[in-house]
């Protein structure tokens, strides 16, 4: 039987969700940060004619009068009867990314609703604006001030590369390649391979540790071996970095592309690992103490356990000439990598502030002066007047317009949800807010998503990269999102979770035992410091019952504090 191969035509039905531009342009709002907000701003400007910031604007005229302001910012188009009760009930409205809201919250199908001589008499509209600044206008010059974003530099990759460009090879180094059959060209790219498996530390992994570290971080499985690459080079790169082959058995492109990449500065940067970058710098670095790189080469493991004795009788050298060349390795860095610094630099500006009245404590939104600013340009209003206006002029007018209304309504619908999603993480925990960060309780983002009936990606969106002035520091939202340790009053033992707990368990916040931890440590004798398992005790005394492998844990990873054998101090 043949196959009917041609095109046909058919009809059918299916359900599917689609995103209007208006929310499209929302959500984009919505997950950017106070700066990337200011050059937003700056670019719509730019594109759309009906847009401009007001330079002329009084600053008393740019003030919001008290009477003037909503109970709540949550309505895009202005209901006055819109309560807001953090103690209470919270706003049911809802941006959530499944586009099931209500139309008249971002978008505007019938274009006879828009008032365009409102917006065109005075730029903008109170009817229309879902959010007022809860603060007034800032006496402060600096506040004022457009202050130039820094320049956030080149990674520690790109400055490695740099050197490489600048780096000349000797002829003898030439002559060894060519024999070996290895181009200069090809050479450096050697050398640049093994830049880019250089960590943020400035220490040199193989690419399945690479790949592991950044599924880790997306919670995806690592691999557990990187695949073989057609450059037997490259391959015999990740052998060595993998251990399998030392380095003096590597080929002489290999093996002199890792001394080159060793010579550039920060002298440890490409070391394979914490003993090599120690005696890279110890080597470079002039009339540091010979007795210091014999430690480093022969008794490297009795260095950590801090056994001068024994390191003595091996060198044949006295406790006190050990002690003063371990003395000498505070000239070293142990992370040469970060003076490269690999992150680029942010200025960090609070996106909302909590400050105390009467007795309570309120969330109040800030907007910078370039966001108070903008309004409608008003040099277009008399095409719209003039009835002798073409078709095609009023029909640009109208469009830029929508597009500019829709821009200002996006803004206004990012500082709404900030200060729904602010009061409902304050109503949550209010100890942190007047006893401190000690009190920080374990919540997760499900748990604010189901206060303010937003979609937890929503509120994933406003955390991130968000900042609110505390009475303690400056903190992004996320951070009041924190597991915690599940216990039972009686159980020895501990596990960390994040889940509430049920019947008799009960919720301690990491942030408490994360003090509590750093406490011990600052406070502690630092000829004799506390171990992992002491510091267990001492926390179970607190009652606070957290297992040795959770300290160890926290100590690591959140505190980045040494085990006890390295903090210890002799004199």
């Amino acid at each position: 039987m043949a196959l009917d191969l041609g095109m046909n035509l058919a009809q059918g039905q299916r359900l599917e969700q689609t995103l209007s531009p208006q929310l499209l342009q929302s959500i984009n709002i919505l997950q950017k940060t106070s700066l990337e907000i200011e050059t937003a701003i700056k670019e719509e400007v730019e594109s759309n004619p009906l847009l401009e910031l007001d330079d002329n604007v009084p600053e008393e005229e740019r003030e919001v009068r008290d009477d003037e302001l909503p109970e709540s910012g949550s309505e895009i188009m202005g209901d006055a009867n819109s309560d807001y009760d953090p103690d209470n009930n919270f706003d049911n409205s809802s941006l959530d990314d499944s586009a099931m809201m209500d139309r008249g919250l971002l978008d505007n199908p019938n274009e006879g609703d828009l008032n365009y001589d409102r917006y065109l008499s005075d730029g903008s509209s109170d009817e229309d604006a879902p959010f007022k600044d809860l603060n007034v206008a800032s006496k402060d010059a600096d506040e004022e001030w457009d202050r130039p974003i820094k320049d956030n530099g080149k990674s520690l990759q790109e400055q490695l590369r740099d050197q490489l460009m600048l780096w000349s090879g000797t002829r003898e180094l030439l002559e060894q390649l060519r024999q070996c059959g290895c181009s200069e060209k090809r050479f450096r790219s050697l050398v640049e391979y093994l830049i880019d498996s250089v960590s943020e530390e400035g220490f040199l992994q193989d690419s399945a540790a690479q790949i592991a570290e950044l599924q880790n971080d997306s919670g995806l499985i690592p691999v557990a071996t990187a695949e073989k690459s057609s450059d037997e080079y490259i391959d015999e790169i990740e052998s060595m970095l993998r251990g399998e082959i030392p380095l003096e058995e590597t080929s002489v492109p290999v093996r002199e592309a890792v001394h080159v990449l060793q010579g550039f500065n920060p002298r440890g940067i490409g070391a394979r690992n914490q003993r090599e970058c120690f005696l890279i710098q110890a080597y470079a670095l002039p009339k540091f103490p010979e007795l210091g790189i014999k430690i480093l080469e022969n008794c490297y493991e009795d260095l950590l356990s801090l056994r001068y004795a024994k390191i003595g009788k091996t060198l044949g050298a006295s406790t006190e000439d050990v002690q003063k060349a371990v003395a000498s390795f505070a000239r070293l860095n142990p992370h040469p990598g970060f003076q490269l610094s690999n992150a680029r630099v942010q200025t960090i500006a609070a996106d909302m502030k909590i400050v105390e009245k009467r007795g309570k404590f309120e969330v109040e939104v800030t907007r910078s002066s370039t966001q108070k600013r903008l309004r409608i340009n008003q040099t277009y209003k008399s095409i719209m007047d003039d009835k002798s206006s073409s078709k095609e002029a009023r029909d640009f007018v109208k469009t830029h317009l929508n597009k500019a209304v829709e821009f200002m309504k996006a803004l206004d619908n990012r500082y709404s949800t900030m200060e729904l999603v602010m009061r409902a993480i304050l109503k949550r925990q209010k100890e942190f807010f007047s006893q401190g960060p000690a009190f920080l309780k374990p919540m997760i983002l499900q748990d604010i998503a189901d206060d303010v009936k937003r979609d937890v990606s929503t509120v994933n969106r406003v955390t991130n990269g968000k900042y609110v002035d505390t009475p303690y520091g400056i903190y992004e939202l996320k951070r009041f999102f924190t597991s915690g340790i599940k216990q039972k009053p009686s159980a020895g033992g501990s596990e960390v979770g994040s889940a509430p707990a049920n019947g008799s368990e009960e919720i301690l916040g990491s942030a408490q035992v994360l003090d509590a931890m750093k406490k011990m440590i600052d406070e502690e004798d630092k000829k004799k410091p506390l171990s992992d398992q002491a510091i267990s005790d001492k926390l179970a005394e607190m009652g606070m019952k957290v297992a040795r492998r959770t300290v160890a844990k926290y100590r690591e990873n959140s505190l980045k504090i040494l085990p006890a054998s390295q903090r210890k101090l002799i004199k």
